[in-house]
């Protein structure tokens, strides 16, 4: 089809730009002629050749929301079929592309074509994405190297104003009509659309209150009467607008939307669905016990392989690299069950979402700072939020459940509320818990552990007695005392 004027290499080229719109125009007639009727299959990121329309509202389509990257042979449009492959000089850009559209999809699946063309927002930003670095560079557009030059300063902690260095010494040494931008400033807010942002929540210096809700404009805590802004200690001086305690809240439903909108991480998401263990051996996290009793439990959360299956992980630690506690930040991550098992636990697909500030550590008061995160977790496990699914072309209603916590047997204690000290330090046996205090040394000892259903041990070594009685034994088994050997030292262990 000579007269079809795109090629591959001109999916970057603006979409509001007039040749754009003209090759749409020449693309939508040339095919409307080959199959010789008004309607025609679309090929924009949308329909994804799956819809009929009319040659306008394709050609709509294509200026809206541009031609999937994907079709590059023309089949259902009058070319004949043949084996191709994508440009590799693309590649980046083509990887990059699909990050901005994946970001950019509206979550309002009715918006009327006309209010998109009229967003100059999504112009610019359509501009930038699809504009290529310098004339004659067909590997980079302008978000692709941003994204690539990005990457080294937040991997390696280049520091603002080397990375602003960096950007004039690369403007310098390419062609002067190169569009690379000129401060670190201009790249983080051409990287701003990618940014799902975060909630500041004001917390209570004593850890009693987060102040939100009914309490987003009080002054004071209403339970410790602690002022919520910094308070200078020698002079008392309180520094209004300058939060004591600030814990950082990342919403997780905008974020698990976004993974909906990459087309093969939402076919990643319900892998799971097709996999079966032939042996009963558990190889991934859909053989656990833990997975059927949730399956028949709720067959409502069974019923849709794209529920959500997640496991949550707490733990502080120091950023300063230090071995003390005198600092501790704690961060809350969600895991994603749902993915395969070399992915799930990948640096990129683990969420943050909760950032509990410092300096003490959080406690049994963790459960302050988790509200805004179980609100999350309840909404989607009740009602379920509307998501897009990309590999589907289709919206669905998503539902998730917690199923596990990842932490250790302290920081267990502190999220599930119960002892793991003391007298009663056994979670699963609770009030009968078999401990016993030693008077001298001044610490608790659990003999009886193992026993779960508190049986006395007496009634167990009877038990093992009465087994064994009748079997003859000989000498043979016995360790005489020469073959006992007590080193003492520390040159017979090669410490000297």
């Amino acid at each position: 089809m000579t007269v079809l004027c795109f090629v591959f290499s001109h999916f970057f080229i603006c979409r509001v730009k007039q040749e754009y719109r003209d090759g749409a125009k020449n693309f939508v007639e040339t095919a409307r002629r080959s199959v010789n009727r008004d309607l025609i299959i679309c090929p924009c990121k949308k329909c994804l050749n799956h819809r009929y329309h009319p040659t306008k509202i394709v050609y709509e389509h294509l200026v809206i929301n541009g031609m999937d990257p994907t079709y590059i042979n023309w089949v259902f449009h009058g070319e004949s079929p043949k084996t191709s492959t994508p440009n590799e000089n693309n590649s980046k850009s083509l990887n990059t592309f699909r990050m901005f559209r994946d970001a950019f999809i509206s979550d309002d699946f009715n918006v009327e074509p006309e209010n998109e063309m009229r967003d100059e927002d999504l112009t610019t930003k359509v501009e930038d994405v699809e504009t290529h670095l310098h004339d004659g560079c067909a590997k980079y557009t302008k978000l692709s190297a941003i994204v690539v030059l990005y990457k080294p300063k937040a991997t390696h902690g280049l520091s603002d104003k080397g990375f602003d260095e960096l950007l004039r010494i690369l403007r310098d040494m390419l062609q002067e009509n190169n569009v690379l931008p000129e401060s670190l400033y201009s790249t983080k807010k051409l990287l701003k659309v990618f940014d799902l942002g975060y909630d500041k929540i004001h917390a209570c210096i004593n850890d009693c209150f987060l102040f939100r809700k009914e309490l987003e404009h009080h002054e004071e805590c209403p339970t410790c009467h602690e002022s919520r802004w910094k308070v200078n200690e020698k002079t008392k001086h309180i520094y209004n607008g300058v939060p004591a305690k600030v814990l950082r809240f990342f919403p997780i439903i905008p974020r698990f939307k976004r993974m909906f909108k990459a087309p093969n991480i939402a076919k990643d998401l319900t892998c799971h669905s097709t996999h079966t263990s032939k042996d009963g051996k558990i190889r991934q996290l859909v053989d656990s016990p833990a997975w059927e009793t949730i399956d028949d439990t709720w067959p409502c959360c069974a019923s849709d392989p794209c529920n959500l299956r997640i496991r949550l992980a707490a733990y502080g630690f120091n950023p300063f690299r230090n071995l003390n506690s005198t600092h501790s930040t704690w961060p809350v991550v969600l895991v994603t069950c749902n993915l395969p098992p070399w992915k799930c636990m990948s640096k990129e697909n683990l969420m943050l979402t909760l950032l509990i500030p410092r300096p003490k550590q959080p406690g049994n008061d963790i459960d302050v700072y988790l509200q805004p995160l179980i609100e999350d977790l309840i909404e989607l496990w009740d009602a379920g939020v509307e998501v897009y699914d990309a590999s589907k072309n289709s919206t669905f209603n998503l539902k998730a459940v917690l199923m596990w916590t990842i932490n250790d047997f302290l920081a267990y204690g502190n999220l599930a509320g119960c002892y793991v000290k003391g007298k009663y330090a056994c979670p699963a046996c609770g009030l009968k818990t078999c401990s016993q205090r030693l008077k001298f040394s001044k610490k608790n000892v659990y003999m009886g552990h193992r026993h779960k259903d508190g049986t006395p041990v007496n009634n167990v070594v009877g038990e093992m007695i009465e087994k064994m009685e009748g079997i003859a034994t000989d000498g043979s088994t016995t360790i005489t005392k020469d073959a006992l050997v007590q080193v003492v030292g520390k040159e017979h262990r090669g410490r000297v």
